[in-house]
């Protein structure tokens, strides 16, 4: 299960594809028809068998044929049934004439098988055999009391071909011999002869399978017994089994494969007639298929070369689709470890030379953000520089003020005093904190000194009202971001106002974020103006920050959902709307920083 749960590379996934769905198929394809070759081949050549021995049968039916109608016609024949019953009734002087006579007779039927004929015996109805050509070696009451003696005396003038039987007669050394049988009608009622029986060897059905090709082929015609009527030459009496006869006695022809020796055998069987015989031949198995070896060594010499030269075609083509992909994955693993200069070259395909394209625009976008965050960095730095700038020499300029402050307690100049007063406690309060926030109530103290200092400035012209929230107080944010705002109200909303103007301060926490709202009822600002303002940065004031300059810093700190919108205040004036994150930060100042969501 392990090489299943581990992902494959996509190189092993194209050859498995590969060999699924093409060497595969060439091999089922050239397997089934090299099967289908050899049962064509296999059809074909037990067809041309199956013609071969459909001769033999025919020729053995003629010879049986030729058998039974010189059976027959012995039979019918009176002249020779009368010679036959005359020379049993003839004594010794004429017993000769009559034998010469039907020996003539006969010669007539048998002239053309006389070479076949080994023996005619006639059986009389009142007992008693003559035998032509050679006598019987057994009792005559043997034969008369077999079956197929009984059953043919109920079948008159009915030809019985008996197929092999013993041999019976004196001077023949032949075991088996073809054998038929007719009873005569009992419509001759002259004659005495109740059975003839004829005796015949295998001569003419040898003549049959000596006319057959001379090759590697074994033919041999057998009984319905399993008794050998003829074989050529060649043929092995081992192969001829029990078990062989079995089978081939189930149907009237076919053939099947079969065991002989040390090899294997094409075995095709017919039937002679209704004789119950069957003609067999035997062809080497190797024989009938040595034109599928050959076939089989092309076709699997040319599988081989498909399959060879398929694949080396497709592991080139594999290894041109997979070799892009391997040199994006190392590309990719350069930049992970930080080389942004790792580019892809061109390559011969679209979608790879697209991909490529891709990657190298990819890096080139990753180094512009890259180089852009770097650009805000030091924005960043240079904005907090010039918060800072102020803070050259801190201890000197609050040195300074002290002094400023003791000459007028000495001088008795009070507005002076105070006013030194206040710009020392705020200088030192911006200056001796660590880091860059501070607490929103330590601001909003800041801010007050800040007021004083410029209600003393512009002679009261203003009042401030303040509207805080309790829980807004804890809440940390960026140093010197109000008072830069405060600033703008007062100099160019307030500077020309001859009525008493008004500021107020509100701030408040509302959906995870803290808004602080400034507005006042100042000369105010046109759209223009508003549209102006927010793409230029203000002029430098005390602390060295205008307003736009603070919503950079707040973008810079803590990204482009926060900042500051100006708007108009109705009915006059304008309000500066600012919303930062909520921060909270341990009365330690070296840990880090939380955010509230």
């Amino acid at each position: 299960m392990k090489l299943f749960a581990k992902p494959w590379s996509f190189s092993v996934t194209l050859h498995i594809l590969l060999v699924v769905m093409v060497v595969f198929p060439i091999v089922t394809i050239s397997t089934m028809i090299l099967q289908v070759y050899k049962r064509d081949l296999l059809q074909q050549t037990t067809e041309r068998t199956l013609q071969t021995l459909h001769a033999v049968t025919y020729s053995a039916q003629q010879e049986i044929s030729k058998i039974e109608y010189a059976a027959a016609a012995v039979g019918v024949d009176r002249d020779v049934l009368s010679t036959a019953t005359a020379l049993s009734q003839s004594d010794e002087s004429d017993r000769f004439k009559y034998i010469n006579e039907l020996t003539l007779a006969l010669s007539r039927y048998t002239y053309s098988m006389s070479s076949q004929v080994l023996a005619i015996h006639f059986f009389y109805k009142d007992g008693g055999v003559y035998s032509f050509k050679q006598n019987l070696t057994k009792d005559e009451r043997e034969l008369r009391s077999e079956a197929w003696y009984r059953k043919l005396l109920q079948q008159k003038d009915n030809v019985q071909f008996l197929s092999l039987q013993q041999t019976l007669l004196y001077g023949v050394t032949v075991p088996l011999a073809v054998a038929a049988a007719i009873a005569p009608s009992d419509y001759h009622t002259l004659s005495n002869v109740e059975m003839i029986y004829f005796s015949l060897n295998e001569e003419a059905f040898d003549k049959i399978l000596r006319q057959q090709p001379n090759d590697d082929s074994t033919y041999v015609i057998v009984s319905k017994e399993g008794q050998v009527v003829t074989a050529s030459y060649n043929w092995d009496q081992a192969s001829l089994t029990s078990a062989k006869l079995e089978q081939i006695r189930g149907a009237r022809e076919g053939h099947f494969i079969d065991q002989v020796s040390d090899r294997q055998m094409l075995v095709t069987y017919a039937s002679v007639g209704d004789t119950g015989w069957k003609a067999i031949q035997e062809i080497p198995y190797s024989k009938v298929t040595a034109n599928y070896e050959r076939i089989f060594k092309f076709v699997l010499f040319a599988t081989i070369a498909v399959i060879v030269v398929f694949l080396l075609i497709s592991f080139y083509l594999v290894h041109s689709l997979t070799r892009p992909i391997h040199v994006l994955v190392r590309k990719m693993s350069l930049v992970m470890s930080g080389e942004l200069n790792a580019k892809i070259g061109t390559s011969k395909i679209a979608e790879m030379a697209a991909l490529g394209r891709t990657f190298n625009h990819m890096l080139d976008q990753i180094k512009l953000l890259l180089r852009q965050r770097e650009e805000q960095e030091q924005a960043k730095r240079k904005a907090e520089f010039a918060a800072l700038q102020s803070q050259i020499n801190p201890h000197f300029l609050i040195n300074t003020l002290n002094a400023i402050k003791l000459m007028a307690l000495i001088s008795k100049a009070d507005n002076i005093r105070n006013m030194t007063n206040a710009l020392m406690r705020l200088v030192s309060s911006s200056f001796n904190r660590g880091g860059v926030l501070i607490r929103f109530s330590d601001e909003i103290a800041n801010l007050k000194h800040y007021l004083y200092i410029m209600e003393i400035r512009y002679g009261n012209k203003f009042e401030v009202e303040w509207h805080i929230d309790p829980r807004a107080e804890s809440k940390y944010l960026l140093k010197l971001l109000i008072q830069p705002i405060l600033e703008n109200s007062i100099v160019h909303g307030m500077a020309g106002k001859e009525t008493s103007g008004k500021i107020v301060i509100q701030a408040s926490i509302h959906e995870g974020s803290l808004h602080i709202v400034i507005s006042d009822n100042g000369e105010g600002m046109t759209d223009e103006q508003l549209e102006a303002f927010r793409t230029r940065r203000s002029p430098h004031t005390f602390s060295g920050m205008g307003v736009a300059n603070v919503h950079h810093r707040i973008q810079l700190h803590h990204g482009e959902d926060y900042g500051i919108i100006l708007t108009v205040n109705e009915p006059k004036g304008t309000k500066v709307s600012m919303k930062i994150p909520i921060i909270h930060r341990d009365q330690e100042e070296e840990r880090p920083l939380k955010l509230e969501a």
